[in-house]
């Protein structure tokens, strides 16, 4: 699985903003909705907290991904470049 695009940071960043909430809050904002399509969430997050469509789209793209969040996908994509010792005979 790719990592997050690198807009979606700055998409984020200036959500953040522009709500006057962290990114915490506004991903409790969705969760907490209880709604689970990319359309219903991203009209909730527009609506809820007065994201336009494009900042609401990357907050949702965002949310249902939950390796962006953790960052697990960077940890393991670097993992799987890793190579294992090789064993002695």
């Amino acid at each position: 699985m790719a990592g997050m695009p690198a807009g979606i940071r700055t998409y984020l960043d200036n959500a953040s903003k522009a709500s006057g909430k962290s990114e915490k809050e506004m991903l409790a904002v969705l969760s907490k909705s209880g709604l689970k399509t990319h359309g219903e969430l991203r009209s909730h997050a527009m609506e809820a907290l007065g994201l336009g469509h494009g900042h609401a789209n990357a907050l949702v793209a965002y949310y249902l991904k939950p390796d962006w969040q953790s960052g697990a996908a960077a940890v393991k994509k670097a993992a799987t470049k890793k190579k294992a010792p090789a064993k002695k005979t």
